[in-house]
């Protein structure tokens, strides 16, 4: 009989079928004899090539097929289908370091029952150095050696309880690439979860070209969903301040490879598109949260 199922890995992966050997390689590695761990490969290439294969080598395999790009919120596709107890989301392009992530995980979970999700250290993989974007947190003079609690996870690698994702939902479809986390962060602890940052569960980012939009595209995206994230989950004023200041920032830092009036413009037709999210402030509990995390409500 096999193992009752303790964690399910969800990989989505689109334009990267190179660099994604390594990555299922270095699971292969931390899952080791665990007979307790199913991968479920979400492949979001518009083609017909069967990925089953990549996989193959796994216990416990499991593909879906979306048939089209829908972007970072066909993960959720794959952690619908997650029968374990914890979901470790690998991004197709990050290397596990750490061969006692599941035995960490669990402990982390078990130690904090409170806690959601648990965010890994993420270092470059061509310099094994601290990249700042890569430390969740506003702060980023915050020693990332050393664990917390914050209100923001970074992709690439997490693992969040299966009953987080059946109670919040899964990423925001209305997101199609950039700033899911911070969104999906605002969920997990506007419902009561706590997020835990554990440096000890190392992963390398080999920040892969393949499967991204190009930058101007890219940097404007990531200025219309700060709009929409500032709107569905920020008070006012944090909210309109939140926004200026990060259009200010953009407009500034990236002159000539961003475009706040398509922004904007994309802001304004997702406001009066149907079914689009309610806007949901945080409530106090939650604002009280990430101040005592040493984070600010208006960014």
């Amino acid at each position: 009989m096999s193992a009752p199922l303790r964690f399910s890995v969800v990989i989505l992966t689109f334009a990267r079928d190179l660099s994604i050997e390594a990555t299922l390689a270095s699971l292969q590695a931390a899952i080791g004899g665990r007979e307790d761990v199913e991968v479920i490969l979400v492949d979001n290439n518009p083609d017909t090539l069967d990925r089953a294969p990549l996989i193959a080598r796994f216990a416990r395999p499991v593909v879906v097929k979306t048939g089209q790009n829908r972007g970072v919120s066909a993960r959720n596709d794959g952690m619908a289908v997650a029968a374990g107890d914890f979901i470790l989301v690998l991004d197709d392009d990050v290397l596990i370091q750490s061969a006692d992530v599941f035995a960490r995980i669990e402990a982390d979970f078990a130690a904090y029952p409170e806690v959601g999700l648990i965010n890994v250290r993420k270092l470059d993989a061509a310099t094994l150095r601290q990249r700042e974007d890569c430390i969740p947190h506003t702060n980023k003079r915050i020693d990332p050696t050393q664990p917390f609690f914050t209100f923001k996870f970074v992709g690439g690698l997490v693992a969040l309880r299966r009953a987080v994702f059946e109670g919040v939902g899964g990423y925001n479809p209305t997101i199609f690439f950039g700033a899911e986390e911070k969104e999906y962060s605002y969920r997990i602890i506007g419902a009561g979860w706590k997020i835990y940052y554990d440096p000890e569960i190392v992963a390398l980012e080999q920040n892969a070209p393949g499967g991204r939009p190009d930058l101007m595209k890219s940097n404007t995206d990531l200025v219309l969903n700060t709009y929409k994230i500032a709107f569905l989950h920020k008070p006012w004023p944090a909210a309109a301040a939140d926004a200026a200041v990060f259009t200010l920032f953009m407009g500034t830092t990236r002159f000539g490879k961003v475009s706040i009036p398509r922004a904007v413009s994309g802001f304004r037709a997702w406001l009066r598109s149907p079914g689009r999210p309610r806007r949901r402030p945080l409530d106090a509990r939650a604002l009280a949260y990430i101040r005592a995390c040493g984070g600010a409500t208006w960014r």
